[in-house]
């Protein structure tokens, strides 16, 4: 069952190379049939990124989010339900999180500042956990269709965060909508100077090593892989798979409000949201290329967050606009998420080592 589980594990590590490879080589193609100096725009797009500091900065400052947010999904995503309450979450969450910060009169702009972002931490991966419980209830409890019921919420949450934020946080003094500054014991600082590179990436390395542990190493985990994998099996083997659905929306949900937490006291100095900022939608995109699991979020973070920065020079240094690369993404997902591709040479082989190891059984080995 070991080289089974083994040879499991190379060909959705292939999938996802291989469906990037292909990805990656039909934009360059497009890129070079589309633009009026190809070679420049090629170059844009594969190295520009990593040729300033600033850019590197702006990738790894999409790819902290990015990762939590994406190992929160891997929960939702392994048991079977598409709660995408995310998107909500990482607005909502920071907008509680910066009301504590402001209306304790002055107790956290006095504190220092690892006490101070834990606070913040904890309040907004409560918030997500409770926010992502309400879509959870309608599905487990009610029979509602958690999808509808999340992407209701989503936008429920986005107007109420701007009530809030016009209410009770605004600076009346800017020519937007946002709140007062932060205090700096409540942000995460550039780790490089002027780029988005901020101490966050510490919190994101944390959520990512809980997540593989609780996932691969815990009871809750297996009940919640389980129940997404047979829910009848689940059941019938005793495993009660409404509380481990419950536990993986609540789970996805702390991861959500982190990344939202980690995503506005890093990259901003004021709570700004005005919109939803997609990261929890990319957060499912990461899962898919990851096939739900935490073990390659953070490559699958990666290259995300390096799409969509590569998206953003070309259409800064060429003609070609920044949807143009969509196609890349589209074309990845598609690849990764297909069930059939790699899918015989996988069971072939599969095929002839059970054979194998019923052979080595009848002679004794």
């Amino acid at each position: 069952m070991k080289r089974v589980a083994r040879v499991e594990f190379l060909f959705e590590f292939l999938r996802v190379i291989l469906g990037l490879a292909i990805a990656y080589l039909f934009t360059l193609l497009a890129i070079v049939f589309v633009a009026e100096n190809p070679l420049e725009a090629v170059r844009e797009f594969a190295i520009g990124p990593f040729l300033t500091t600033r850019r590197f900065g702006q990738i790894m400052g999409k790819f902290i989010p990015y990762l939590i947010s994406g190992c929160g999904m891997c929960f939702i995503y392994a048991c079977g339900r598409f709660n995408l309450i995310g998107e909500g979450i990482v607005n909502f969450a920071p907008c509680i999180a910066a009301l504590a910060l402001f209306g304790t009169g002055g107790l956290m702009m006095n504190l220092p500042l690892p006490l101070n972002l834990l606070i913040l931490l904890v309040i907004c991966a409560v918030v997500g956990g409770a926010v992502a419980s309400v879509p959870a209830f309608c599905r487990e409890t009610l029979g509602g269709n958690e999808t509808v019921v999340s992407i209701i919420m989503n936008y429920m949450l986005l107007y109420l965060s701007m009530y809030l934020l016009k209410r009770f946080l605004s600076d009346k003094s800017q020519s937007f909508l946002c709140s007062k500054p932060f205090p700096d014991n409540a942000q995460f600082h550039s780790l490089f100077a002027n780029s988005n590179f901020h101490s966050g990436i510490y919190i994101s390395a944390i959520c990512f090593i809980i997540a593989c542990v609780v996932f691969y190493r815990t009871g809750i985990g297996q009940k919640i892989r389980i129940s997404g994998a047979n829910v009848s099996f689940a059941q019938y083997s005793g495993i009660r798979s409404i509380a481990a659905m419950y536990a993986a929306q609540i789970i996805g949900g702390v991861f959500m409000g982190i990344a939202g937490c980690v995503d506005v006291f890093g990259l901003y100095t004021r709570y700004q949201y005005s919109a939803l900022t997609n990261i929890g939608m990319d957060g499912l995109i990461v899962a898919v290329i990851a096939r739900k699991k935490p073990f390659f979020i953070p490559f699958a973070a990666f290259v995300l967050a390096y799409i969509r920065t590569s998206a953003v020079v070309l259409n800064l240094a060429t003609s070609i606009p920044y949807e143009f690369v969509n196609m890349m993404q589209a074309v990845l997902i598609l690849f990764v998420a297909a069930q059939g591709f790699l899918e015989k040479p996988k069971n072939r082989i599969i095929f002839r080592i059970s054979r194998e190891i019923e052979a080595q059984k009848k002679e004794g080995v």
